[in-house]
C-alpha cells in the first residue's frame, strides 16, 4: 500500500461514493487533457460547495437544538455568529462591500479585553457584584438569627488521664437552616370601659388599634401579604384561598378580592404621587401590554384592555389602564404637552408624541426592537449576521461603562468615542444592502426600520441619561405576564385600573430594592394612622428604603 493510499479515508457508501466517482472522472478527463489549472478549480470548487452546505447544516442544527430546548434568548452564541459571517461572506457578490471578518474580530477581542479588565478592577477596589463577600451562608442572610449555646456534658469535661477539670478554649461554630411554616394569629383586643358610678353621664373606651379597612379583622401584615402574593408572586385568589386554608384562615375569595380592592384605593395617593415623579422624569420610557376584563355588556363577556407602562429616572414606575389599546386613552393622555425625551418602540400609536398633535417630545429609539428584527431572520438569512455583531459592539460598550460605573458625562464620553465608528459602519451596510433587496422581504423590512429610525437610535451617543433600548421599560411588563397567565383576567374595569394602582407600587419596589412585604405592612398601617396628606411622597418606596437605612441598628 502506497503512504499516499493509507491515508485516503473509508469508501462511502450509496450517493456520496457516486459524487466522489463522478469528481473523480471529470478530474481525470481535465488531467488527461493537459488542463491542470482547470483541475485544481475543479476541486477547489467542489470543495467550496462541501463547505458551504457543511456550513448550512451546522446554522441548521443550532436552529433544531434551540427549538427543541425551547429557548427565545436574543443573545447570538459565538459559535452561529461565525458560522453566519463565514457564510455572509461566501454569498457576497466581488462588487459587493464585504465586512473585513478579520478587522471585525480583532475589535471585538480589545473591546472584550478592556472589559476584562475593567471587571477585574472592580473586584479589586470592592464594587460591582464580582466584589460581593461570599459567605458559606449567603442563602440565609435575611433569615432571622437564633444563637443556641450548646455545651458539653459534665462528666465529659473532667480529663481522664489526669482527672482534672478541663477549661474552655473556645468555640466551633455550625448552622441550621430552619423553616418555620406561616401562621395566622387571632389578636382579641379587650377594650376597657369606664363609666361614672354617680353620675352615670357617659363611658370611655379604650381606643382599638386603627383598621386599614373599615370595619374588616384584616391587619395590615395581611393585606400586605395578599397583595403581594397576587402582584408579585402572581399566586391567583383561589389559590391563595386554599394555602390560607391549609394555615387555619378560611377566608371566602370575594372577601380576599375585595380587601385587595381596598388596599388598592389606600394606595391611590401614593400612585398618583409616583405619575407626577415620573412625568418630570428627564425621559421617561414607555410600552404597553394586553389584559383581559370581565365586561357583561360586550359581545364575548370579555374585553381586552391595556395597562401602559411609564418609567421615569429614579425607576419610578407607573401602570395606567386604559380599556382600548388607543392612544387618546394611553400615552397622548398620560404624556400631553411633554417636551422632553420619550424612548419607545416605533409604533405609530406613539407617532403624535413627537409631531406635535399631543406632545412636542424628542425621541429616543430603542436598538433592543432594531435588533428584534434582525435576530428574527438568523436561522433563514446569514446577512443579518454583519448587523448582529455590530450592534452587539454596542451593547458591549455599554456594558464597558456599566463595569466602569461611569457618570452620564463620562459615559457619553466613551460613546463619542466608540460608537461613532460602530455606527457609520452599519449604516453603510444598510444603505448598500437596501439598494440590492427587494422592498417586500423580511430583510428589506427589518433594514427600513433601522434606517427610518437612526436618527431616534443614535441620539444616545452625545447624551449618557438616555439609554441604549427600551427594556427597563419591557421588563417591568413582565410581571404582568407572568400574572396574566395566573389570574387570566381582571373581573371588571375598575378592578383593571386598582391593577395598574398595585403593579406601580411593586414594581417601584422592586426597582429601588425594596421587599414589598414589610414595606406594604409599614405602610398600610401609617395610613391607617392617620398619615397627613401633604407628607405622603415620604411613604413611597426609595424615601422609606433610605429612613429605615438610616434607622436600622448596625449589624
Amino acid at each position: 500500500m502506497s503512504t499516499a493510499r493509507k491515508y485516503l479515508p473509508a469508501p462511502l457508501p450509496g450517493r456520496e461514493s457516486a459524487a466522489l466517482d463522478q469528481i473523480r472522472t471529470a478530474a481525470q478527463a481535465l488531467l488527461a487533457e493537459g488542463q491542470q489549472t482547470e483541475a485544481v478549480d475543479y476541486f477547489l470548487s467542489a470543495l467550496a460547495a462541501v463547505l458551504r452546505r457543511n456550513t448550512e447544516l451546522e446554522l441548521l442544527l443550532l436552529k433544531l437544538r434551540r427549538e427543541r430546548l425551547g429557548t427565545r434568548s436574543e443573545k447570538l452564541s459565538p459559535e452561529q455568529l461565525t458560522l453566519l459571517l463565514e457564510a455572509l461572506q461566501q454569498q457576497l457578490p466581488e462588487t459587493a462591500t464585504e465586512p473585513d471578518i478579520a478587522e471585525e474580530a480583532r475589535e471585538d477581542a480589545q473591546l472584550d479585553q478592556l472589559i476584562e479588565r475593567a471587571e477585574e478592577a472592580a473586584a479589586e477596589n470592592g464594587a460591582g457584584d464580582t466584589a460581593r463577600p461570599r459567605s458559606r451562608n449567603w442563602h440565609a442572610r435575611g433569615a432571622q438569627r437564633e444563637v443556641h449555646q450548646v455545651d458539653v456534658a459534665e462528666a465529659e469535661r473532667i480529663c481522664p488521664r489526669c482527672g482534672r477539670e478541663k477549661r474552655r478554649i473556645g468555640e466551633d461554630l455550625t448552622h441550621r437552616l430552619v423553616f418555620v411554616p406561616a401562621h395566622f394569629i387571632d389578636r382579641e383586643y379587650q377594650l376597657a370601659k369606664y363609666a361614672c358610678g354617680v353620675c352615670k353621664d357617659g363611658v370611655t373606651t379604650a381606643e382599638a388599634p386603627p383598621a386599614v379597612i373599615e370595619r374588616s379583622t384584616a391587619d395590615a401584615s395581611v393585606l400586605a401579604h395578599i397583595v403581594v402574593s397576587k402582584y408579585a408572586d402572581h399566586t391567583p385568589l383561589q389559590r391563595l384561598h386554599r394555602i390560607y386554608e391549609r394555615s387555619g384562615a378560611d377566608i371566602p375569595v370575594s372577601t380576599l378580592a375585595s380587601w385587595t380592592a381596598a388596599v388598592a384605593d389606600r394606595l391611590q395617593p401614593l400612585a398618583d404621587v409616583i405619575k407626577e415623579r415620573v412625568l418630570r422624569a428627564y425621559v421617561v420610557r414607555t410600552d404597553a401590554t394586553g389584559l383581559k376584563v370581565l365586561d357583561p355588556d360586550s359581545p364575548d363577556n370579555i374585553e381586552r384592555g391595556t395597562l401602559w407602562c411609564y418609567v421615569g429616572d429614579d425607576r419610578d414606575v407607573l401602570f395606567r389602564y386604559a380599556p382600548t389599546g388607543a392612544g387618546e386613552s394611553g400615552p397622548w393622555q398620560c404624556l400631553v404637552g411633554r417636551t422632553g425625551f420619550i424612548q419607545a418602540d416605533a409604533a405609530s400609536v406613539f407617532d403624535r408624541l413627537f409631531n406635535g398633535q399631543a406632545a412636542s417630545a424628542v425621541e429616543v429609539g430603542c436598538w433592543a426592537h432594531a435588533r428584534r428584527k434582525f435576530e428574527a431572520l438568523r436561522d433563514t438569512d446569514c446577512r443579518v449576521a454583519y448587523p448582529l455583531q455590530l450592534i452587539g459592539r454596542l451593547y458591549r460598550i455599554e456594558h464597558l461603562a456599566d463595569v466602569q460605573q461611569l457618570a452620564p458625562e463620562q459615559r457619553a464620553a466613551l460613546r463619542a468615542e466608540r460608537c461613532p465608528k460602530v455606527l457609520d459602519k452599519l449604516k453603510r451596510w444598510l444603505v448598500a444592502s437596501a439598494q440590492r433587496e427587494p422592498p417586500g422581504s423580511d430583510f428589506a423590512k427589518a433594514i427600513g426600520y433601522a434606517l427610518n429610525q437612526w436618527q431616534a437610535l443614535t441620539r444616545f451617543v452625545t447624551d449618557g441619561r438616555l439609554d441604549l433600548d427600551n427594556n427597563l421599560c419591557e421588563r417591568q411588563l413582565r410581571d404582568v405576564a407572568i400574572g396574566r397567565k395566573n389570574y387570566l383576567f381582571a373581573g371588571s374595569h375598575e378592578a383593571a385600573q386598582r391593577t395598574a394602582v398595585l403593579y406601580s407600587i411593586m414594581r417601584t419596589c422592586a426597582q429601588h430594592g425594596v421587599a414589598p412585604l414589610p414595606y406594604l405592612t409599614d405602610v398600610l398601617r401609617k395610613l391607617a394612622a392617620g398619615w397627613p396628606q401633604h407628607r405622603i411622597e415620604e411613604l413611597l418606596p426609595d424615601r422609606w428604603r433610605a429612613l429605615h437605612a438610616a434607622s436600622a441598628p448596625p449589624t
